[in-house]
């Protein structure tokens, strides 16, 4: 049941690539590369993390997809380096990859075969597990302690199980001894964790943790998962006799150590074949032409065997894969520069989210590990060459994330890769590399670790029961053990082998390369003309009665092109005279104010490579209309006064006429003024007024004796403007002074009719007669004392105001009228 929902799942996702990538399929061809273009494609190896099979370099995935049509077959040796356990793969995956679109590829990733190799199996808690053994005996461990019906002294608690003491029991394990933890009789492991007397604990059964891995008391760890903790380093105790008495742990981990990619690994060299399968899917966003390229990555990844039953199980202890059951999701997004021809930049950025393994147990499923989600990154650069050659340098970081089990010599691989690859043909290749373990767990790896763990070892100690009244016999002394230490943990197998390597073959289809294309030129094949003969117009005339000229000067051209390659053309007209109006294959040709003659239009057209096709020339000819009758039209304009006329003088306006016949003149004006004399003459006067004062005055003359059919001009006007009517200026106002400030302001009014010598003096003289008087006496002898012109000034008087003596000096200019008291 549960593989026929995996192959549901599986074929829903085929299914939603395959529209996903249908919904990219553009409607130009893009499914041919540039012959120039030495860059080829081949799908990616991956392995220790990423999984294989996409376009791109060994293990990282570049901006590329395969085009429409094309596919490819792969298989590779890879081998590499894993901790902890100095732990050596070699897989050989193969794949095959499809191009559905242009920007979707579907690919398929298994590994045909999987051989891992432990070189330091005390490192790793599987190699702890009932059914495994090192050197024929069963490694110490530090376990949860086993659950009895009955809670025991020491349940829940981290316990020492020492080497050799744990029994041979096949999986599930529960239910299967525990191990007597070191005692002997007469002692037993039973009654510390809460079974009958005389026996010894029991595996399990396992309890759900509520969160993570779940517990298996007996066999795994306080922390979680069905691994235990591992011991390094133990030391042998006495009795008080001086005779061996057990062990106890010096060096030891709590928490599990295991290899996320093979956790249950509990042999020293394992195999197995064709257990990891990978369906997905590359779709890049941008155009494929595009020197920048970047997408999303997506797939499924499950397990053949799982730890549902005791076949499955020896294959995860075989190391064939980490065993998820549900599988294991992959998102990721990708990139690449195009930077020149010759190299290419390319960056990934992923998440695995990662499947726990679970198994079937009495009493139900349980988890026996949570299996860490792996965040991983990579930039790779490739040097094409030329088509045949393609050196190529990794650099990729897998980190493991998320809630997990610990895991206590937990590391985050890094690795280097360099290599080549080699192209005899488009469509086939080989590939090779070297692989660098960058932090494996050597010596330097640990320099500021710090590790601290408790262990409870249920016997380090015999004594003797000292009384009658308790019983005579030995007791054994349990105790709890503390450990610190920093850097390298005594014991610890370092790693020694960081080295490995890539070898890929590969073969498929690809499309043919676009080659040099010559451009073959568009060709005009015809060209029409809306008319072949122009009329102008008669001149300054009319036809003659009856018949009449085609005088329309523009012309409807029509343009028919051809271009084998469908290019987008350009059209491009060449003409003797006149003008283009408009663009493309429909314009109009003017030929306004041409001279009589013959006239050529050639069109051209451009596809990108110049006008260089066929061309289309007409011929258009340009005469006179022989119908015109020659009007004699004289010329007609009206020149009036040059300035401005003062309001009472006279304007005069002069009808210029020359050539054509004899006529009459007849005026007429508006705006004011009166026709003085000249009507039916070429020059009339015109008399202005007061009332005219700022009015402009508008002379139109019309001639008579022309012929109307002719059309000619026979009107014209001009204008004058006559100025407006002058007032009278008040120079000074001043009431009772000094006789000396009266004077001074006199001779201010004196220097005022000085500089303008047209004008008249007007004084006004407000008060009573007796003050008037006295202003008038003072008035009159400073005009006779500075010899004034006693002509030019006027003397009145304007009443008493009730304000005293007050007199206003005005200045009147010519035509002004005097100012009122």
């Amino acid at each position: 049941m549960k593989l026929g929902y995996r192959v549901v799942f599986l074929t829903l996702a085929l299914f939603t690539f395959v529209v996903a990538g249908i919904a990219q399929t553009t409607s130009t061809d893009n499914s041919k590369r540039s012959e120039k273009d030495p860059r080829n494609t081949a799908p990616t190896v991956g392995t220790g993390g990423p999984m294989g099979g996409g376009t791109g370099l060994f293990t990282v995935l570049d901006g590329q997809t395969l085009r429409k049509g094309e596919f490819t077959f792969s298989a590779a040796i890879s081998n590499f380096d894993r901790d902890p356990g100095n732990a050596d793969f070699t897989e050989i995956p193969v794949s095959f990859q499809v191009g559905l679109t242009n920007y979707f590829e579907l690919y398929f990733n298994t590994d045909a075969y999987r051989g891992l190799k432990i070189n330091s199996p005390r490192n790793l808690s599987a190699f702890a597990l009932p059914n495994s053994r090192i050197g024929g005996i069963s490694p110490a461990a530090i376990v949860l302690a086993p659950q009895g019906p009955t809670p025991g002294p020491f349940s829940g608690r981290a316990v020492y199980r020492p080497a050799g003491t744990a029994p041979f029991v096949q999986f599930p394990y529960i239910g299967g001894s525990a191990g007597s933890f070191g005692l002997t009789p007469p002692f037993f492991s039973g009654p510390l964790f809460g079974f009958p007397a005389g026996t010894n604990a029991l595996i399990g059964p396992p309890r759900a943790s509520g969160g993570g891995a779940d517990l298996f008391p007996g066999l795994g760890s306080v922390y979680g998962s069905i691994l235990p903790g591992v011991v390094l380093q133990t030391i042998t105790l006495q009795s008080p006799t001086g005779a061996p008495a057990g062990s106890a742990p010096t060096v030891f981990t709590t928490a599990p150590s295991y290899l996320a990619d093979a956790p249950f690994m509990n042999r020293t060299w394992g195999t197995s074949a064709f257990s990891t399968f990978t369906v997905g899917g590359k779709w890049r966003w941008t155009n494929v032409n595009n020197p920048i390229g970047f997408g999303i990555n997506a797939g499924y990844r499950f397990y053949a065997d799982t730890a549902d039953g005791a076949g499955g199980f020896n294959q995860l202890q075989r190391g064939a894969s980490p065993g998820g059951n549900r599988g294991d999701f992959i998102v990721g997004m990708f990139a690449d520069a195009r930077l020149a021809k010759w190299v290419n930049f390319s960056a990934n950025v992923g998440y695995h989210w990662n499947a726990d393994v679970k198994g079937e147990f009495p009493g139900g499923e349980f988890i026996l590990l949570d299996r860490p989600d792996e965040l991983l990154t990579a930039v790779g650069v490739d040097f094409p060459v030329n088509r045949y050659f393609q050196p190529i340098l990794e650099f990729r970081s897998l980190r493991y994330v998320g809630g997990r089990t610990p895991n206590a010599f937990e590391n985050h691989p890094m690795d280097f890769i360099g290599g080549f690859r080699i192209f005899p043909t488009r469509w086939f290749g080989m590939g090779f590399a070297y692989r660098y373990h960058v932090n494996q767990q050597d010596d330097g790896i640990f320099d500021d670790d710090t590790f601290t763990n408790s262990v409870f070892v249920p016997c380090t100690g015999v004594t003797q029961q000292p009384t009658d009244d308790i019983g005579n016999g030995p007791i054994c002394v349990p105790q709890t053990i503390n450990r610190s230490f920093t850097g390298v943990p005594p014991g610890f197998q370092l790693s020694q082998d960081p080295h490995g390597f890539i070898f890929q073959t590969w073969i498929g289809r690809r499309n043919s390369r676009l080659g040099d294309i010559i451009n073959q030129p568009a060709n005009v094949t015809a060209i029409e003309v809306s008319d072949s003969t122009i009329t102008l117009p008669c001149p300054a005339g009319r036809p003659a009665e009856g018949l009449s000229c085609n005088d329309n000067t523009t012309i409807n051209v029509t343009t028919t092109a051809v271009d084998p390659e469908n290019d987008p053309l350009v059209y491009n007209y060449t003409v003797s005279g006149g003008r283009i109006v408009g663009s493309g294959a429909n314009v109009q040709w003017d030929l306004s104010g041409v001279a009589p003659g013959t006239y050529t239009i050639t069109a051209g057209v451009d596809d990108g490579c110049g006008f260089c096709g066929q061309t289309q020339t007409r011929t258009v000819t340009v005469e006179n209309c022989p119908n015109c009758i020659t009007c004699e039209c004289p010329t007609l304009s009206v020149s009036g006064p040059a300035g401005v006329t003062k309001p009472g003088e006279v304007m005069t306006f002069t009808a210029n006429v020359s050539g054509g016949p004899d006529v009459t003149y007849n005026w007429t004006i508006s705006g004011g003024g009166t026709i003085e004399s000249g009507q039916g003459t070429p020059s009339i006067r015109v008399r202005t007024s007061t009332s005219d004062a700022g009015a402009t005055i508008r002379a139109m003359v019309m001639l008579g004796g022309l012929d109307p059919t002719c059309n000619c001009t026979s009107e014209a006007s001009d204008s004058g403007i006559v100025d407006t009517q002058p007032e009278p200026v008040l120079v000074d106002e001043f009431g009772r002074l000094q006789n000396d400030d009266v004077r001074a302001r006199l001779d201010a009014f004196f220097v005022e009719l000085q500089n303008n010598p047209t004008n008249q003096g007007y004084i006004i003289n407000y008060g009573t007669d007796r003050e008037i008087a006295a202003r008038e006496r003072l008035i009159n002898n400073h005009i006779t004392f500075r010899r004034f012109d006693r002509s030019r000034i006027t003397i009145v008087r304007g009443g008493d105001l009730g304000s005293g003596i007050n007199t206003k000096l005005y200045r009147v200019p010519p035509g002004a009228d005097n100012p009122n008291p």
